[in-house]
């Protein structure tokens, strides 16, 4: 484990040493590469389960504290807050991630447009980060369904990047998943039907969790009826 993780899990007084959460050597060098290359794109898959969160939101004082002050401070609302407090969490103990600012602390020329979900630094490097949830309750989810998702994402953080006065190297686009097949949907499509254009500088992190509180929010729905 290298000085900048050590730092950052010193911060916490999380129970574990490292989350549950696999990349492939191959995907872990890739993302490493990739961080620094300006205007360059690609896609990675990983799986991580945050089994020591089984209790969440009971044991939330376990997280880092830049997935706390994510989860504590005003964003621009939506249901989508344990997804990105979550996908700090992954790139903050596997990557020694460093929170910059949160969703309301990035200025922009307008704020008219998509947002950046938060800003990170690892080692060094300057990234925006741009979370979203890929699942289908209730039927199968398609090519059609992914091919949607990530031009609409793609095209958000492209804009996000344009209308920010904080500058960074590369977006990241976190995109959890509930299956291993989702996951490999979003990245045939990805790979095979996104134009070059939109890949251009965004690195597209693709996550199977089995931790359903990312998809249900229930952190949210708690906390509306305390």
């Amino acid at each position: 484990m290298n000085n900048s993780i050590e730092e950052n899990i010193s911060q916490s007084s999380c129970r574990v040493d490292r989350p549950n959460v696999t990349f492939s050597p191959e995907s872990h060098s890739k993302f490493i590469k990739l961080l620094s290359l300006k205007d360059v794109g690609g896609i990675i898959q990983s799986q991580h389960d945050f089994e020591y969160f089984d209790g969440f939101p009971d044991n939330k004082e376990y997280l880092l504290s830049g997935s706390l002050k994510l989860l504590r401070v005003p964003n621009a609302g939506g249901s989508s807050l344990l997804s990105e407090v979550f996908s700090y969490e992954l790139l903050g103990r596997h990557f020694g991630a460093k929170l910059h600012k949160t969703e309301m602390e990035i200025e922009y020329k307008t704020r008219n447009g998509p947002m950046t979900d938060y800003a990170v630094d690892i080692n060094g490097t300057r990234l925006g980060v741009s979370v979203t949830r890929a699942m289908k309750f209730g039927g199968n989810y398609t090519e059609e369904h992914a091919h949607h998702l990530l031009n609409k994402k793609l095209k958000g953080v492209n804009q996000s990047t344009q209308n920010s006065f904080t500058t960074w190297t590369k977006q990241i686009l976190h995109v959890w998943t509930t299956s291993d097949n989702i996951t490999d949907i979003i990245t045939k499509v990805y790979e095979h039907d996104i134009p070059p254009a939109l890949k251009t500088n965004t690195l597209v992190l693709v996550t199977t969790t089995r931790s359903d509180f990312i998809f249900k929010n229930s952190y949210n729905l708690r906390r509306k009826k305390q």
